[in-house]
């Protein structure tokens, strides 16, 4: 009985906590790793076909269907991460947790011509204004809403 009761002010301490956001649930962790490997490479400069053909085949875009789209942003973690301290703005889902910075990317479309998992992309490569979506505390990118055009 009395592990029970313990149990349960543990639980409900917890709750408290959560609520009051003295502890952020991995959530955040977890999307903000999704959204490295999907979209970061700060290790090139990107820019062709052949780049946009490798990198969506070896982060495992183009399984079990080829992904439409998909940008790579060619930055330091630390630029990328500085983005969500910029002003909040409305994400396409109506959400006021974006933010824009500007970024070299590269921006792979699939252009229908192979079938998965050799899908055939077009790049588009430059320095954009993009979106990104923030969470967590401290905030960190979760998912990439686009770019801004001018």
């Amino acid at each position: 009985m009395a592990l029970q009761k313990t149990l349960s002010l543990l639980l409900l301490s917890l709750l408290t906590l959560l609520g009051l956001g003295l502890v952020q649930p991995s959530y955040g962790q977890a999307t903000n790793k999704k959204f490295k490997w999907q979209h970061v490479d700060s290790t090139e400069t990107g820019g062709n076909n052949f780049y946009c053909d490798t990198m969506m085949q070896s982060r495992g875009m183009t399984r079990p269907t080829c992904k439409q789209l998909n940008t790579f942003i060619h930055e330091n973690i630390e630029t990328i991460n500085n983005i969500c301290n910029a002003p909040n703005i409305r994400c396409k889902n109506g959400r006021m947790n974006c933010h824009v910075g500007e970024v070299r990317v590269t921006g792979c479309k699939d252009t229908g011509s192979s079938p998965p998992p050799k899908c055939s992309y077009q790049a588009t490569a430059g320095k954009k204004n993009v979106t990104i979506a923030c969470d967590g505390n401290p905030l960190l990118p979760v998912h990439f809403d686009g770019y801004i055009l001018p």
